[in-house]
């Protein structure tokens, strides 16, 4: 089962990713700033990484660097998720290592799409309603 590890300082927005990620067979992490994210990188080796830009402590510019400077964390995917839409930085963010950079103010859906892209998500199964005649 895939592993998906969510940064973000606001409870809110790790809330909403995890809830659309909830109709999927994945592994659901949480971290509330980089330091914490790295830390649990490097304990739970996720499939994917999703990091926001502007946290306290470690910031996602400073926690990607500490991902990609450990061999076995440098090959996770990490998808940058952050509220500034400046090209110059999407594209450092991709310089520095981040498969993709989601800006907070397209549509949630997107990070799914992205997020399904990147690794093997399965839907979970619905499950069957049984009808009770009276």
């Amino acid at each position: 089962m895939p592993r998906i590890l969510l940064v973000d300082d606001s409870k809110a927005t790790r809330a909403i990713v995890a809830k659309m990620l909830s109709g999927y067979e994945c592994e659901i992490l949480e971290a509330a700033n980089g330091a914490l994210g790295v830390e649990a990188a490097r304990e739970h080796h996720p499939d994917l990484i999703v990091l926001d830009m502007t946290m306290p402590v470690m910031n996602g510019v400073e926690a990607l660097q500490a991902l990609q400077a450990d061999a076995a964390l440098k090959i996770i995917p990490v998808i940058m998720l952050t509220a500034n839409s400046n090209p110059e930085e999407m594209e450092q963010m991709k310089t520095l290592g981040a498969i993709d950079y989601i800006t907070k103010s397209q549509k949630p859906r997107l990070i799914l799409d992205r997020v399904i892209a990147l690794i093997d998500l399965q839907a979970k199964p619905t499950p069957a309603v049984a009808q009770v005649q009276a």
